[in-house]
């Protein structure tokens, strides 16, 4: 019976990335998917101890999940990227803990060394403090860019390659945006976007307090504004003139509507591509939950991904992958 259960939900779950979640709330179910699919090969496993045939209906479920599975979870090795492959990094630093969400007053520092050291092609940087624009002189090329001119915080995007044109999507109603640079490497210029889509609102600890309900009544009304803040998305990256790579902080699984919305774009996920494990993007004890992207024109090959699991800096890890032009 509870395997039924959970079989149905699971099998609902499938087929709501493709599901609007401004007209659909339970949409937001799709939050406990990979929860699901783990379930649901316990269930496999339970059934074949006990040979019995139920394990049947889970295993179909299973083999018709696959898709999706490896949006979860990879097998394969990273690849070590070969030298002179452009790099980027996407890396959500919670304005370099400038209102102290840390005890440890040496995060700005740390933050500011980690990107000298490893240095990326290019950085994406999604909740920037605007004081700190004059943090990085080992950019050449940077863009700071801001919804309003007396905005404290927005997203900051440093290069070693010239950038050639930056602006703003300007999400409505929300501190949280979506960017774009035009970058120029050799021959050919990409538009790298970077997106923050709507926050959830919810940190490790609110998970266990008695506003839990209320938070997850909450999270249809945040999926409806990151429906909308997608589909502006998509709507202006139809205008781009250049091959395009998208990366940020989404706030959400790879089983969302959002995360579905790129992908039909025909964008290619460097952890689907080059990544291993979990691919976990942010701290949070419970769970591997994986809601930092880059995503790449198939016009692009993308030759690593790497999560900076090592680097507390934030509530996020850095990930980073290397690309280089298909032949």
């Amino acid at each position: 019976m509870i395997n039924g259960i959970i079989g149905v939900i699971l099998l609902f779950a499938y087929v709501l990335p493709f599901i609007p979640p401004r007209y659909f709330e339970y949409a937001t179910l799709s939050v406990f998917t990979p929860l699901l699919m783990i379930l649901n090969i316990g269930f496999i496993i339970l059934w074949l101890i006990l040979r019995k045939w139920n394990f049947l209906f889970s295993a179909v479920l299973f083999f018709l999940g696959l898709p999706f599975m490896h949006r979860f979870v990879q097998f394969s090795q990273n690849t070590l990227p070969l030298k002179g492959q452009p790099s980027i990094m996407s890396f959500n630093v919670r304005l370099l803990n400038h209102y102290k969400w840390s005890k440890d007053l040496t995060l700005r520092e740390k933050i500011i060394s980690f990107l000298r050291e490893e240095h990326p092609n290019i950085v994406a940087l999604q909740e920037f403090y605007k004081k700190e624009n004059e943090s990085f002189p080992f950019y050449k090329y940077k863009r700071f860019i801001y919804k309003n001119e007396n905005d404290k915080i927005g997203q900051a995007i440093l290069s070693d390659y010239p950038i050639i044109g930056s602006g703003s999507l300007n999400f409505p109603h929300t501190g949280n945006n979506g960017v774009y640079a035009d970058i120029v490497l050799g021959k050919d210029t990409l538009r790298l976007y970077s997106l923050h889509f709507e926050s959830f609102h919810i940190d490790d600890t609110q998970i266990t307090q008695e506003n839990s309900k209320k938070i997850l009544l909450s999270l249809p009304k945040r999926f409806a504004i990151q429906q909308s803040q997608v589909e502006l998305f998509d709507a202006h990256a139809d205008t781009s003139p250049y091959s395009i790579i998208v990366c940020g902080d989404f706030n959400n699984t790879a089983f969302s509507y959002l995360y579905q919305k790129i992908q039909n774009r025909g964008l290619i996920d460097s952890f689907q591509e080059e990544g291993s494990g979990f691919g976990k993007t942010y701290y949070f004890p419970y769970f591997p939950f994986r809601i930092d992207y880059i995503f790449a024109d198939p016009y692009f090959k993308i030759t690593s991904h790497k999560v900076y699991t090592g680097i507390n800096y934030s509530d996020h890890y850095p990930l980073k992958a290397t690309f280089i032009k298909r032949k």
